[in-house]
């Protein structure tokens, strides 16, 4: 990690005197430790929900700012960058918290977007004790993985390793690229797992609708869309060749799914799979590119069992 970017970053981040200061934290359920907005002038000035939690954190180090005051710099999942860079910026001229067993250890102010995914956490000399907490936070994200394959055999090569290289090596895993392999592996009927040899009616299809979608419309109810010669042609070729559905995952559609998009993608799915839950119901609730991929995932492992349940059937029948 360049040390010198990460001290950097610290200056932009400026701690203001009121980061010392206790926050209302009387929750009936403990917070997730991790990063949080801070509402100043609510009786609850701790968000509900956290920006990123320990577990995604990807890199964790502990220096010294110029006055001989630990700081703990560290970076945050790949996977998680959209969301912080939106979460700063959204924050810029507020303040937003590291919370730790409910205390607010630092907070902030926010200066400028931080699309690098590094952060900070200072405190005032003597308010909290950074090395025992940096122990302490490096632990929690390596308990995340293991609790991920508990019970799973390590390699043997894991027992040769030192503590300090073992754990070194947990905390350079990305939490959720390793809970993506453990669900793979683990529910591999929500995954999809067979190829497409011929694409070409496919694309043309996906061409000619996208085409259509980009013509002047009166109205704007999706239903005016459905009526189109380009949008059933589309359609039917999905419902009668249900593994082409893992083409239109990856079309045009599934790039914006809170609009027409969104209405048009269960009008095709739910003809197919009418079990199959509305999309909105996966996405309406994100707020960030980052959640709303993870949302759409959800969705699409919902539709991939569904396909595999069909191809087992047409496999038993042949």
């Amino acid at each position: 990690m360049n040390i010198s970017i990460m001290k950097t970053l610290y200056l932009f981040l400026m701690v203001v005197a009121t980061s010392c200061m206790s926050y209302g934290t009387s929750q009936a359920q403990q917070k997730e430790n991790g990063w949080y907005y801070i509402l100043d002038g609510q009786k609850d000035s701790i968000s509900k929900d956290p920006i990123v939690t320990v577990k995604e954190f990807n890199a964790l180090e502990l220096e010294s700012d110029a006055f001989g005051v630990p700081v703990i710099f560290g970076t945050i999942s790949k996977h998680r960058l959209k969301k912080w860079a939106d979460a700063t910026e959204k924050a810029i001229g507020k303040r937003i918290g590291f919370i730790y067993n409910d205390s607010v250890i630092t907070a902030p102010q926010v200066n400028m977007r931080i699309e690098s995914g590094r952060f900070c956490i200072s405190s005032a000399p003597h308010k909290h004790n950074l090395k025992a907490i940096f122990s302490q936070i490096k632990q929690e994200k390596i308990d995340s993985i293991d609790s991920l394959f508990k019970n799973w055999n390590k390699d043997s090569i894991y027992y040769t390793l030192s503590k300090e290289k073992a754990d070194s090596m947990i905390m350079a895993i990305d939490y959720w690229e390793a809970y993506a392999w453990k669900d793979l592996t683990t529910n591999p009927n929500e995954h999809y797992w067979y190829s497409i040899d011929d694409t070409t009616e496919y694309k043309k299809l996906e061409k000619e609708l996208f085409e259509e979608l980009q013509k002047p419309n009166l109205s704007s109810h999706s239903k005016e869309y459905m009526k189109s010669d380009a949008y059933k042609n589309y359609k039917a070729y999905i419902c009668n060749n249900y593994e082409y559905i893992n083409l239109m995952f990856q079309s045009f559609l599934f790039k914006n799914t809170k609009g027409l998009n969104g209405y048009l993608i269960d009008d095709i799915i739910q003809t197919k799979y009418p079990e199959i839950p509305s999309i909105r119901t996966f996405v309406d609730k994100t707020d960030n590119e980052d959640d709303e991929l993870f949302a759409i995932n959800e969705y699409q492992k919902k539709v991939w069992f569904q396909m595999n349940n069909e191809q087992r059937k047409r496999e038993h029948e042949k």
